[in-house]
């Protein structure tokens, strides 16, 4: 082979390797940008369904507000158990989703128990609702997301009473009740919780077996212990003899 055929095939050789490492590359692009097209995807999807999951949690909120208020605010008691017990249900679900509930809804859930005569329940969601109350005008109360996101609701549905009628008429319900009656039934309810304690308390825990009866008069000295085994087998032994 003559050095203009070697040169030739070099550069052949070459200009293969460039034209390979040029599709090499630009597939790999291709591949990285559809990586980063479909990571980019995923992410907006899982921020849109967390912020809409978010978004329907705290309308549960407020949906709760409206329905307890209803119940509240039924003074013929035409209501159903079961709806009652229903909205409890939503009302510790809010609860159990926020580490700091607002006041608002403690009262309410403690009020709904407090109908039901629940007076356990109903103590301790008023009395968590009368403390919140306090806290809530605390700097250096550290809010939750779940609050915040509340409190942003909240101010969007204040400033459109007309479109949120509905929502606002309830809380207004359910804050009126709140300053006029929420430390009465709190007091009740304790009152109530007292007497049924000691109640049981008065009552006798262990009632005496008929066919058993125990004495009062016999003391813990006075009760003899059964005779060992050995005791026993001794006395055997000893009249086989005799007999």
């Amino acid at each position: 082979m003559t050095a203009t055929r070697k040169k030739i095939a070099i550069a052949i050789a070459g200009g293969v390797l460039v034209v390979v490492g040029i599709v090499g590359v630009i597939n790999l692009a291709r591949i990285t940008v559809i990586a980063v097209a479909g990571l980019l995807a995923a992410g907006l999807l899982i921020f849109f369904v967390f912020k809409v999951w978010a978004k329907r949690k705290t309308k549960t909120i407020f949906g709760f507000y409206v329905a307890a208020n209803d119940v509240l605010s039924d003074s013929d008691g035409s209501r159903y158990h079961f709806e009652v017990a229903d909205v409890i249900k939503n009302g510790e679900k809010v609860v159990r989703s926020m580490p700091d509930a607002p006041p608002l809804t403690r009262f309410a859930l403690g009020s709904l128990y407090y109908s039901t005569g629940n007076h356990s329940a109903a103590v301790e969601h008023l009395a968590l609702a009368a403390e919140e109350e306090v806290l809530k005008e605390s700097p250096h109360v550290l809010p939750s997301r779940a609050l915040r996101r509340y409190v942003k609701r909240l101010r969007k549905i204040e400033r459109r009473p007309r479109i949120y009628r509905k929502i606002n008429a309830a809380m207004l319900s359910l804050e009126e009740m709140h300053r006029e009656r929420g430390a009465r039934l709190l007091a009740v309810s304790q009152q109530q919780l007292k007497r049924m304690v000691e109640n049981q308390m008065s009552e006798p825990t262990n009632t005496p077996r008929r066919d058993l009866p125990i004495s009062s008069v016999r003391s813990l000295k006075s009760i003899t212990a059964p005779p060992t085994i050995s005791e026993v087998l001794n006395d055997v032994y000893q009249e086989e003899p005799t007999a």
